[in-house]
């Protein structure tokens, strides 16, 4: 069983609890692990913002017994922070509990010491303030979300959702958060590295979205796919094409395509009895090697262990 905790306390936005309740909703009928989620408060009921209010279902001495702990933002970042919280978030990364934030959440981490020397991100809109008061953390301004280990950090708004089903994906499996992102009509899938919005010098009228060219390449994983090819989809010439890209994506189409075949490689891991040769072929790698490559390098786990921890039991 999955105990997610919500860390809440006057100022914290309602919007990022309702994106964790609805992640972490009761969805076994649909073949998913059932979680449980507490709200964590210092009082019993506690006002989010002047128009909602929540009650709490356990205090912040029960922080320890999570296996996951999400800060929400808060509507105002700036704001001196509350102590009790900070020792909370504290207290849950020295017992173990993954800890992650939403939006500027992440300024509460960075109290607590937890974001020194990593990589982190926030609202853009604060960015700059997160790395003005604890220059220790390098702040990726651009990114939708990022971690590793037990300490991860998400953008505002929508981007918390990427998060929660990125942790979705690494707990419980691709198929997984394909049902939790098909259950809120929501991507089933964007990059950590994906850019929180797009330059607006960036030439966008004529080429399709990210989303048309994900669908594109997804639909023909095996073809070795070439910038040249991609920019052709786009009717652009391949350096338009790569500055579009990495201005609006945040990351090389190449490590993209890369990130597309892990994922691809993850479900048919799970879904299928494929050996790790036949799914490198059939997602595009060269050789099983270069799967096993990127797979541990985004995943921190190999194909092999994957598969023994998330295949499903054929019928």
């Amino acid at each position: 069983m999955t105990i997610v905790g919500i860390l809440v306390g006057p100022g914290r936005r309602a919007f990022d609890l309702a994106v964790v309740r609805e992640v972490y909703d009761d969805r076994s009928d649909r073949g998913l692990p059932r979680p449980t989620v507490r709200i964590l408060a210092a009082r019993a009921i506690t006002d989010l913002d002047p128009l909602h209010s929540i009650r709490r279902t356990h205090g912040l001495d029960t922080v320890e017994e999570l296996d996951m702990l999400v800060v929400p933002g808060s509507e105002d970042p700036l704001a001196e922070l509350d102590a009790r919280e900070v020792s909370t978030v504290a207290r849950a990364a020295s017992a173990g509990v993954l800890v992650a934030s939403l939006c500027t959440g992440a300024f509460t981490l960075a109290a607590a010491g937890l974001l020194d020397g990593r990589q982190a991100t926030t609202h853009w809109r604060y960015a700059d303030e997160l790395v003005r008061r604890y220059p220790r953390i390098h702040v990726k301004a651009r990114d939708l979300y990022c971690g590793e280990d037990k300490v991860w950090t998400s953008a505002g708004v929508t981007a918390g959702v990427d998060l929660l089903l990125q942790l979705v994906r690494l707990d419980w499996g691709t198929s997984a958060a394909e049902t939790v992102a098909k259950a809120m009509v929501t991507p089933v899938f964007r990059p950590g590295t994906q850019a929180q919005y797009a330059d607006t010098n960036t030439p966008t009228s004529s080429a399709p979205s990210v989303e048309n060219l994900h669908f594109e390449v997804r639909a023909d994983l095996q073809r070795p796919w070439s910038v040249k090819d991609l920019s052709a989809i786009c009717a652009m010439s391949p350096r338009t094409f790569h500055r579009w890209f990495s201005a609006t994506v945040g990351t090389t189409p190449v490590r993209w395509l890369n990130d597309l075949r892990v994922q691809e490689a993850q479900r048919l891991l799970e879904q299928t009895g494929l050996s790790v040769g036949a799914i490198a072929r059939d997602v595009g790698f060269a050789s099983d090697d270069l799967l096993r490559k990127h797979f541990t390098a985004r995943l921190g786990i190999t194909p092999t262990s994957h598969a023994s921890t998330f295949r499903q039991p054929r019928p």
